[in-house]
């Protein structure tokens, strides 16, 4: 089951491994990205970096589907990078209602929407693409702190 979906550049770190995987329940973690998995320093530090009690896959955005139907009986946070990885995502898995937003690095062009959200204008696109399939974006750093409220029309 996916109990979770996070958007995070920084992918996996301490906010998801001692918040999330704990309030959500979590056991096994998905980094679904299309450059990661071809990386082995990004590799080897996110093994490093997973908690003890959680497995951990490292795959291309294409092969979630794969590692979710495999075993079945987990409960999952799938992690991507940004929102047009999201909207990949969610094509593949319709089942998908609701994503967090967690953290989106400031870069040339980009608008600030939350604490640690700046979005670029396709990155901000691709957010108005999943509302429109009705899928709900919450900005929420840690599952202690409370969800922003965020307009995404701006």
């Amino acid at each position: 089951m996916i109990k979770l979906v996070r958007i995070d550049h920084r992918l996996l770190h301490g906010q998801v491994i001692f918040s999330w995987t704990k309030q959500m329940n979590v056991n096994h973690i998905v980094v679904a990205d299309n450059n990661v998995p071809n990386d082995p320093i990004a590799v080897m530090a996110l093994t490093i970096a997973k908690p003890a009690d959680c497995k951990l896959d490292i795959v291309e955005i294409k092969d979630v589907p794969k590692v979710l139907e495999k075993e079945s009986d987990h409960n999952y946070m799938i992690l991507l990078k940004g929102p047009e990885e999201a909207l990949n995502l969610t094509e593949m898995i319709p089942k998908i209602t609701e994503i967090n937003l967690g953290g989106v690095a400031k870069k040339k062009d980009s608008i600030q929407y939350g604490k640690a959200v700046y979005l670029d204008k396709d990155e901000l696109s691709a957010i108005k693409n999943l509302i429109a399939k009705g899928i709900n974006i919450f900005v929420q750093q840690v599952p202690s702190s409370s969800v922003e409220n965020v307009d995404f029309k701006k």
